[in-house]
């Protein structure tokens, strides 16, 4: 199949950050072939092709660090501090206990909503209960590829849960079922890939991580996992293993190229040094760090010291929407009312890690994260609303204005997953209604979990 979009304004961010106007661009299959003004007077045998006149095409958008399930839990837990959310909400899911055609609901209906703001590729840290077998992580993965999106399925794995909501697990059943998952999505579709994620070293021992750092390169994965969300969280780790957690995670192996880490907030000079070295990704989630009032990474050190850095839509419920524009905008902000001018990032600086800062995350950059001749045809067609009038500085206006009202078409493998703002590929009204029927249960368990937690002594 071969598709044209023609006489757009692209935004390329190939090595020379090159914006073309009146270009056009050939789809081949999956891929980016071409480039150029007039293509169509050059093939004969195109089998689309779609007036971009006025329009601008950019990478399609990655959220590198995502909670798919959170969203029946939007709304939910508006004055909590982490640690009560955390215990809350882990709480709340472990009282419904979806099954898997609910998890298929819920995360179907993420996808649309990343869809609907530009996202073609999400990582997806999707927390499993102990004895949960692969049926729902089968659910997660059929969610992502019907609904036509690139996803990363990663398996978070909770041995030792210090907020006492689940049971403790056994390790070693936890990497028996991290294998039975990898192997489950290992040729599902070239769309979806595998990473293990143990949730974060305070809630996993030396041992544990280890062993999944020993798993992760028998199978060639990369790993995922949360660090120093807090304040509580860094001040903790310094006083169990007398330095900082990032210096102990080095201490035993643990850092290497294919591992990235949200928030990293809390985070001492020495330890960013350590990321830097040791080629460690970083995902910022300013939304999530925001609403729960975690405290502002220091970003702009973390680039200039050539970190790679991506951006994280979170869970609905520690957030707001699943926007890569929100965080872009709130990436920009954020540092302004807390750092020095020397700590601010710029617009260019924030839209670069919506895309290809997400793609390199997410180990993926080769072929994703920018609009390049050979490249997957990950795009996302914007039919420029008023946000983006007049169009004086576009990079900025799309970093800052910009909200996803404007995004009107979707393209991921060369497919237009939402073609003229209708989604293309699963029955939206259909999953939203069925999304909606859980709100009685969700209120029953919300309220269930909110007596249990007033009696206790």
């Amino acid at each position: 199949m071969r598709t044209v979009l023609r006489h757009a304004t692209i935004v390329t961010m190939n090595p020379s950050r090159e914006i073309k106007e009146e270009h056009d661009l050939l789809i081949e299959n999956d891929r980016i072939a071409k480039i150029a003004p007039g293509i169509t007077s050059d093939h004969a045998d195109i089998d689309t092709t779609l007036e971009c006149r006025g329009k601008i095409i950019i990478p399609g958008l990655i959220s590198a660090h995502s909670h798919l399930t959170g969203m029946f839990q939007r709304g939910l837990w508006d004055e909590n501090t982490f640690e009560e959310w955390f215990s809350n909400s882990n709480a709340v899911e472990k009282r419904l206990n979806f099954s898997p055609e609910d998890i298929y609901t819920i995360h179907c209906a993420g996808c649309i909503e990343f869809i609907r703001h530009g996202v073609t590729t999400v990582l997806n840290m999707f927390t499993v209960s102990p004895g949960s077998k692969l049926e729902k992580v089968a659910s997660s993965c059929n969610a992502i590829l019907d609904s036509g999106l690139r996803g990363i399925l990663a398996v978070s794995l909770t041995p030792n849960d210090n907020a006492n909501v689940f049971e403790p697990a056994n390790p070693a059943s936890l990497l028996d079922f991290a294998r039975g998952a990898a192997k489950h999505v290992a040729g599902l579709n070239s769309r979806l890939g595998f990473m293990l994620a143990p949730s974060a070293p305070q809630r996993c021992s030396d041992q544990f991580l280890i062993s999944c750092g020993k798993l992760a390169a028998d199978f060639d994965l990369g790993m995922h996992t949360h660090l120093a969300e807090t304040k509580l969280h860094a001040e903790t780790a310094r006083s169990i293993y007398g330095e900082p957690m990032v210096t102990h995670l080095k201490r035993i192996g643990f850092l290497n190229s294919k591992l990235a880490m949200a928030h990293c907030i809390w985070l001492e000079d020495e330890e960013i040094d350590l990321l830097a070295e040791n080629d460690v990704k970083v995902v910022h989630n300013p939304a999530c760090n925001m609403k729960l009032g975690d405290g502002v990474p220091q970003v702009k050190k973390m680039l200039q010291k050539g970190i790679s850095v991506g951006l994280g839509s979170d869970s609905a419920n520690a957030g707001t929407v699943y926007s890569v524009f929100e965080q872009m905008k709130l990436a920009v902000l954020l540092p302004r009312v807390t750092w020095d001018r020397e700590n601010w990032l710029l617009p260019a600086d924030a839209f670069e890690m919506g895309c290809l800062g997400g793609a390199k995350v997410v180990l993926q950059d080769e072929r994703l994260g920018s609009i390049e001749e050979g490249k997957k045809a990950d795009l996302v067609i914007l039919n420029p609303s008023t946000s983006l009038s007049p169009m004086n500085n576009l990079i900025s206006q799309l970093v800052l204005c910009e909200n996803g009202n404007s995004v009107e078409t979707v393209f991921v493998d060369g497919r237009a997953v939402m073609l003229e703002k209708q989604i293309q590929t699963v029955d939206e009204a259909k999953i939203i209604a069925q999304l909606s029927s859980f709100r009685t249960s969700i209120s029953e368990a919300y309220k269930d979990v909110l007596e249990k937690k007033a009696t206790k002594p």
